[in-house]
């Protein structure tokens, strides 16, 4: 499967190496290689990890239709909770990526993910380039 980098996705990545949330070594040798399963999605049994991948939900805990999370615990010097939404299509699409906060926020950030899903779906998106 594809993977397409998409303007949210790298947005959020360069936001998040110039706020020092993610050093490099964090990237290449954690967050890269999870991203890359998504080349042989669904076989690679982290899929099967609800603490690694999950269905995205709205906030009323209904499932987004073709959404779902990556999700790290515990990176970056600050010990965050990174999350990065991605749209499961005939590719994978990586779309805005985020440091999880309060429930709030995480609601906000499920509506903008929602939004992100319904562009890709009539094409009117950016893609930055592809995996």
């Amino acid at each position: 499967m594809d993977i397409v980098i998409t303007q949210w996705a790298l947005d959020s990545y360069l936001d998040l190496k110039h706020s020092n949330s993610i050093s490099n070594q964090d990237y290449s040798s954690v967050i890269r290689p999870d991203v890359l399963l998504l080349k042989n999605y669904p076989t690679n049994t982290k899929f099967q990890n609800s603490k690694f991948w999950s269905i995205a939900t709205n906030h009323t805990s209904n499932r987004i239709p073709e959404g779902y999370k990556m999700k790290w615990h515990n990176i970056g010097n600050g010990k965050i909770q990174l999350r990065l939404p991605v749209g499961m299509f005939a590719e994978a699409v990586l779309c805005g990526a985020y440091i999880k906060g309060n429930t709030n926020f995480e609601k906000r950030k499920m509506a903008v993910f929602k939004t992100h899903l319904e562009l890709i779906r009539r094409n009117q998106f950016t893609e930055c380039g592809r995996l």
